[in-house]
């Protein structure tokens, strides 16, 4: 936000009015806070997705995971109901995630 603030002044002092720099100012302040969730988010589908992966009885081959605010959605397929409660107990376990969207579907091979 400090970088925001002294890019905002600069462009104020080369030209720009104050409600253009006002304006400048929020952007990137805006641009900043989005760039943070979208971390974040891809934070906590690479904790699952690595939780995942270590946990045996999980085939990771037609999973698919994306995270958002806290908010974990699973899909793809699996091989059994067992397979689809296990993935479902791991993620619930993982720091960060508060709730779950199990679209698993179950497609025996």
């Amino acid at each position: 936000m400090k970088n925001a603030l002294l890019f905002a002044i600069a462009l104020a002092a080369l030209g720009c009015n104050s409600r253009d720099a006002g304006e400048l100012t929020r952007d990137v302040g805006q641009l900043a806070k989005t760039t943070g969730r979208a971390a974040g988010n891809a934070q906590l589908a690479g904790r699952v997705n690595a939780a995942l992966a270590q946990r045996k009885g999980v085939d990771m081959s037609g999973l698919r995971v994306e995270a958002e605010k806290g908010v974990v959605t699973l899909g793809g397929h699996v091989r059994n109901a067992a397979e689809k409660r296990r993935i479902q107990e791991t993620v619930e376990g993982i720091r960060g995630v508060e709730k779950v969207v199990n679209k698993l579907r179950i497609q025996p091979k």
